[in-house]
């Protein structure tokens, strides 16, 4: 479905018809079909909302430097937009739950639940120098977004698979892709008051576990899992376990 929010045409979609709405925010460099397994199993119980942020999938590209409350703000203006005002849970993956930290730390947004995927949101000195020295540069230089839907998702797998990063700097959104990753969230985490459910794979090099332990000191209450043998997208890799996990969490 396409709908115009604040000038820019985005693309969402809903599927299942259960009374609780649960919203998804996708990471970087990819869009909402990247929840697919996860809506499969989850539809039959919940209704689910998921957009493509803006510059990914369908939806337009922001006007300029977006940081993650700029992309917060969007979410909640799109969620008005479509006239939801009662979310049971947000789920965020990688730069998705960077977003839904702004939006539930600084309380712009109410939600009963929270889920965090391999979330970013932690500066790390370090991972910014190697991801703009080394995979940056071979990003940038890709011409995928010239190739057909298909081959570019198999595109960003190779990639993905060589740097260990979902975090793909595409030439266009360079600017928002550098305040994004300048940004850390852990004092905004304190805030959050919501039940929240963290879950990392242990072999993630883009969100490391230790991201995730930084953000369960941070948030009261939140409990942390770690998949063993599994990397960033998490919810793609080992689909039967987070959707286990979540139906858990999320209760009937």
């Amino acid at each position: 479905m396409n709908i115009v929010v604040n000038g820019l045409m985005t693309n969402y979609l809903k599927a299942g018809s259960g009374r609780k709405v649960v919203v998804c925010l996708h990471g970087w460099g990819v869009d909402s079909t990247n929840f697919a397994r996860l809506i499969e199993k989850l539809q039959a119980k919940y209704t689910i909302l998921a957009l493509d942020l803006p510059g990914f999938g369908g939806s337009q590209e922001p006007p300029g430097a977006w940081g993650v409350e700029n992309y917060a703000s969007f979410v909640n203006a799109w969620l008005k937009k479509i006239g939801q005002k009662e979310i049971y849970a947000l789920i965020g993956h990688s730069n998705g739950g960077a977003i839904a930290i702004a939006l539930l730390g600084n309380g712009w947004l109410k939600s009963s639940k929270l889920v965090l995927l391999a979330s970013g949101g932690i500066r790390d000195i370090y991972k910014m120098r190697r991801l703009f020295l080394k995979s940056g540069a071979k990003i940038a230089k890709l011409p995928i977004q010239l190739l057909p839907r298909r081959t570019r998702d198999k595109v960003r797998g190779r990639v993905y698979k060589t740097i260990g990063s979902d975090l793909m700097l595409l030439p266009e959104l360079e600017p928002s892709y550098r305040k994004i990753i300048s940004q850390d969230l852990q004092s905004i985490a304190t805030k959050i008051r919501q039940p929240t459910l963290i879950i990392y794979g242990s072999g993630d090099r883009t969100t490391p576990v230790k991201y995730g332990q930084l953000f369960n000191d941070a948030i009261k209450g939140s409990r942390l899992e770690i998949i063993p043998q599994a990397g960033h997208f998490i919810h793609q890799e080992q689909a039967e376990k987070v959707a286990a996990m979540l139906e858990e969490f999320l209760g009937a």
